[in-house]
């Protein structure tokens, strides 16, 4: 087993974990919305923020072993930079063709910012595990994994992530994740949370 950045060459396989690991997921759910469509966008959906972050060389990790990808997580480091100009044309396309997905997007990402740390961090967007190899540690090492690289990085004060899975809080606060703040989407509550590497002064 072996945790590695992922390439161009680990699209496909790395979104298909994904895409199953979010079959039922909260956010995704939400902003997608559910139905016959759902499957489809939400692999296209995953594969245009997969390919921006490893164009852009953000952080995309993978758990492997010999069966082949077992989990991912991806995010943003510091640095944000824009999309390419033929991504963000992709992204407008899709996002026409998912009805009310701009105004859902837009409410999602003002509970995000609200709640963000006003401080450089990294931010975990996705971290999904194989639903045949749930329960073995996967996510755990994963995000450790993140932690560490964004721990390495001298700007970075800590990490944040957010999920609408009441299931997941426990797991993030044995991980050092603290609750930064709470809002809703629709029926939905979206949890905010940040873990701050231990060696940053308090500013």
């Amino acid at each position: 087993m072996d945790i590695q950045a992922a390439t161009d060459s680990d699209l496909d396989d790395a979104v298909q974990v994904l895409a199953a690991a979010f079959a039922e997921e909260e956010i995704t759910s939400y902003l997608l919305q559910t139905g016959q469509h759902y499957p489809v966008r939400l692999t296209r959906f995953l594969s245009l923020l997969m390919r921006a972050r490893i164009n852009l060389k953000m952080p995309v990790l993978l758990f492997k072993r010999d069966a082949g990808i077992a989990g991912v997580a991806m995010g943003y480091s510091t640095v944000r930079r824009p999309w390419s100009a033929e991504l963000q044309e992709e992204w407008k396309d899709f996002e026409k063709s998912v009805p009310g997905l701009a105004d859902r997007i837009a409410l999602y990402e003002k509970v995000s910012d609200t709640f963000m740390p006003g401080e450089p961090h990294y931010y975990v967007g996705s971290i999904g595990v194989d639903p045949g190899a749930r329960g073995l540690g996967v996510g755990k090492q994963l995000l450790a994994a993140f932690c560490d690289l964004s721990a390495r990085d001298p700007l970075s004060k800590g990490v944040y992530l957010e999920t609408a899975q009441s299931i997941n809080v426990p797991f993030y606060e044995r991980a050092g994740f603290v609750e930064t703040g709470r809002g809703a989407l629709g029926t939905r509550s979206l949890w905010c949370m940040y873990r701050r590497h231990e060696s940053s002064s308090v500013t």
